[in-house]
């Protein structure tokens, strides 16, 4: 497979159109999940501060797996982990449907569904260059992060349109639905594949083995670099989407306003991904990284001037195309990696970036206190190109990686010919 490779023929290949469907609507469902447990919560209990804590509690835990608890995804097969996520999740929700349920035990299973949901997610992402072979990455990658973009919109607004209509119990038994159709997808589509790590590493402890994993890859100048440049100039440059709605109250404008900031920015990320993966080869890719950094973070300068309403949404379409330089660093990142620690480093990269995010949100939000917002935005983008260019000055993306990751053979056969039977290797039942 080429840079030739088309989105129709990802589709055409059986499982990863699974795996895509399953991951669409589980996004759908943590955001509805999401929605409609904070809106119950401050229904119960009238407080602004448990409606938040709820909302929190979701992405919290997240950093908490990634730490302690991510080398299960290579210790367990992906498939069966990813079933086991979609379960556990689907069983949270349905519990949170139960009337009269205790606000402390709602908030353990908001925490309990949240922890599960990094470990589907890398391992759905370590299934990917077995599925595909490692050239159709980059465009699956380009699918994935647009499905999560226009996801997040969407949920957010189907979640309060739901609201509308019905209670919250009912938007909570629509989640579970969700889960329960991921599930099912992944069953019938996806195909059993061995863990990563080697039995050998079973031995250790799961606290162990994570903590060993983390400081591997950290440990690697290239892999820190690569994960660096992912996280930090990123929280930096999404650092005004949460600044929107007082953004657009400055312009006199309302709701319909502040979707608008927060949907430019995300439909850029997912043009400008789907640009690079589909047309730019892979050297290319890499040698565009500089020049897309710089698209990233200089239209927030401009805001410094007070753009009119129009150009403001303009330039935030035009930073959210740049930060399409992430596409490459990521690939680098998973070719680079040893592959009994691809879950770990997937657990990690995923954990890192929303760790990252909302550190910058909330120093969003601390720096527009004390100054105006054009000049918060202008900064964040100032700050992001310095990062970017401190941290890479040893141009990580222009290194060989030292291995090739574990390929299944059959991967580019079945992209490009969706008839091709794969093998029945197989540790799962």
């Amino acid at each position: 497979m080429s840079t030739a490779t088309t989105y129709g023929q990802l589709l055409r290949n059986r499982e990863f159109s699974g795996l895509f469907a399953a991951h669409t609507v589980s996004i759908l469902g943590d955001v509805l999940t999401k929605v409609a447990l904070s809106v119950l919560v401050y229904d119960r209990t009238d407080s602004a501060f448990m409606a938040a804590l709820t909302f929190a509690l979701g992405f919290v835990p997240q950093l908490l797996t990634a730490a302690l608890a991510s080398a299960v995804v290579d210790m367990v097969p992906a498939r069966r982990l990813m079933l086991i996520g979609d379960l556990g999740r689907m069983a949270c929700v349905l519990a949170m449907t139960v009337p009269g349920m205790p606000i402390p035990v709602l908030l353990v299973l908001v925490t309990a569904s949240g922890a599960l949901s990094p470990l589907f997610r890398a391992a759905r992402q370590v299934m990917l260059p077995e599925i595909i072979g490692m050239s159709g990455y980059p465009l699956a990658r380009s699918m994935f992060s647009g499905a999560v973009q226009i996801g997040q919109i969407a949920g957010f607004g189907l979640g309060g349109a739901l609201l509308i209509v019905v209670t919250p119990r009912t938007t909570l038994f629509i989640d579970a639905a969700t889960f329960a159709f991921s599930l099912t997808t992944v069953l019938m589509f996806v195909r059993p594949r061995p863990a990563g790590a080697d039995t050998a590493d079973h031995g250790s402890g799961m606290v162990r083995e994570t903590v060993r994993g983390n400081r591997s890859i950290l440990n690697d100048p290239v892999l820190r670099r690569l994960l660096l440049l992912q996280w930090v100039p990123t929280a930096l440059i999404v650092l005004p989407e949460g600044l929107a709605a007082p953004y657009a109250a400055e312009w006199g404008g309302g709701p319909g306003s502040v979707g608008l900031l927060l949907a430019c920015p995300a439909v850029g990320t997912v043009i400008g991904e789907a640009v690079v993966a589909r047309f730019l080869g892979p050297e290319e890719r890499c040698r565009r990284v500089p020049a897309l950094i710089v698209l990233a973070g200089a239209p927030l300068l401009l805001f410094a001037f007070g753009p009119s309403p129009p150009v403001a949404l303009a330039l935030l379409f035009v930073s959210g195309a740049g930060t399409a330089f992430a596409l490459p660093l990521d690939q680098l990142y998973v070719e680079r990696v040893a592959d009994r620690l691809r879950g770990r480093a997937m657990t990690l990269t995923g954990a890192g970036s929303i760790a990252a995010q909302g550190i910058g949100l909330a120093a969003g939000g601390l720096m527009a206190d004390w100054m105006p917002l054009r000049w918060v935005f202008a900064s964040a983008g100032t700050a992001a190109l310095l990062t970017a260019a401190l941290i890479g000055r040893h141009r990580p993306w222009r290194v060989t990686p030292h291995k090739s990751p574990r390929a299944d053979p059959e991967a580019t056969e079945a992209v490009d010919n969706p008839a091709a039977r794969p093998s029945a290797r197989s540790t799962e039942g």
